[in-house]
Parts: structure tokens; sequence; C-alpha cells
């Protein structure tokens, strides 16, 4: 969780969970306020990662935003949690690929390439078999123009982060040679403060939604997803 104030991170909280729950981000949220000497009317819009990932997670996340943007009659930019982990890694040259861990070897994942500190998608949103991922990409860096996702003309490297990163280490260390790389642990969820930037992005270039409007995002079904945390961010009202 994170209050933004312009492009000046004014407070930030973050936290990598097996568990949440509704009163502990109203216990962050109030305590993120009171140490920024802010109150709720000093807000003027909400962002929030709305998946995919956990099912508790991703739930509870949209629901506070909604409930904190409906209360105050806010403004809502959403940020889908795979470019939000995507845009930790700014400027890199590499191709950037998000793991998000479901069940078993399923991952959720897209492909990016920066362009400065935003990531451009360069495939689809997809549930997809950590083998299968590695070997679709491995294809586009032999043969990057028969690969329907969009790489074409890409460089060669990939970068894999997100927890899915992690929990299936080995298995990308052994089918890396030369194009595959790790990110940093660090990569592993979205940063609060990113999901703002991008969400009050979201918000200014006229993409805002509406507490009504806003759910979340899954790609399958909830018994597929482990826990992962949602992350919920907040802008000042001017």
């Amino acid at each position: 969780m994170a209050l933004v104030d312009d492009d000046e991170v004014v407070a930030e909280y973050s936290a990598v969970v097996t568990r949440t729950n509704s009163e502990g981000v109203c216990a962050v949220c109030g305590r993120l306020l009171a140490e920024a000497g802010w109150v709720a009317s000093d807000l003027d819009a909400v962002a929030v990662a709305i998946g995919p990932g956990s099912f508790t997670g991703v739930r509870i996340g949209v629901t506070m935003a909604k409930v904190l943007a409906y209360a105050l009659d806010l403004p809502i930019g959403t940020v889908v949690t795979l470019d939000a982990i995507a845009a930790n890694l700014p400027f890199s040259e590499a191709l950037v690929c998000p793991l998000i861990s479901a069940r078993r070897d399923i991952v959720y994942t897209a492909t990016y390439r920066m362009h400065g500190a935003y990531p451009e998608r360069l495939s689809d949103y997809e549930a997809k078999g950590i083998r299968e991922v590695l070997e679709g990409l491995r294809a586009a860096a032999v043969a990057p123009e028969a690969h329907a996702g969009g790489l074409a003309g890409g460089p060669a490297k990939v970068l894999f982060v997100g927890d899915g990163a992690r929990v299936h280490k080995q298995v990308i260390l052994e089918s890396a040679g030369d194009t595959f790389a790790l990110g940093p642990d660090w990569c592993v969820g979205p940063r609060p403060a990113v999901v703002a930037a991008m969400g009050r992005l979201a918000v200014s270039s006229g993409r805002a939604r509406n507490a009504f409007e806003v759910e979340p995002f899954y790609l399958g079904r909830s018994s597929a997803e482990t826990a992962q945390r949602g992350a919920v961010s907040c802008g000042r009202r001017a």
C-alpha cells in the first residue's frame, strides 16, 4: 500500500504474506494516513492491482479499493498485476516475463518490452504450464519472425520475475542457455508505488473507473491460485 503526491512517494508499505485479511489492510491504510499527516479527504484517486493472482488476495484488495472509492467519491485507476510486476524493471534491455505461480506447474504470464519506465505488453495474458512458456519463448528467440505474440525484432534475452520465477527457478535455469535469466528476488510482486504511478496514469489518460465498474481480473479458477497479496495505492487530493 502506498500514498503518493504527484510524483512523490509519501509513504509505502509492502509485505510478502501467505494470508491476507481485510482488517489488516484497513489497519495499514489508517497507519499510513496517520504517519503521512493525511486524512481521507486528502485523497483524490485510488489505484489497485486487479490480478491475476490469489483469488482471496485479489478479491480483498479490489473490494477495499471499491469501498474507499465509493465512500469518498473517488475515481479508480486499475492495473493488471502482471503489468505492475514488469514495471519493476524500467529501462530493461531484455524482454521481461513476469510469472505468477498458480497450481502445480501453471503460471500466469505475459511478455513485455520496456519503453523507459513503462512496459509494452507483447503477448496475451495467459495461464500456461511453465515448460510451455519456456518452449514458446525459446522458439521466439530462435525464429522471432514465426512467433505470433509480437516478439519479432525484439532482443533475444528474456528476464523472468515474480514469485513464479522463484518457484520454478530450477526449471528455468535448466532451460536457460544464453537466452533466459532470473530477475532479482525483490521483483516477486507489484510494488505499491508502481501500482500508484500506473493507476494515476490510467486516471489522467481518461481510463478511470468508478466503484461499480471495477472487477477482479482472474485467469482460471480460484482453486488454481496460490496466495499473493493485492496492492492498493492512493493519491492525494489537490
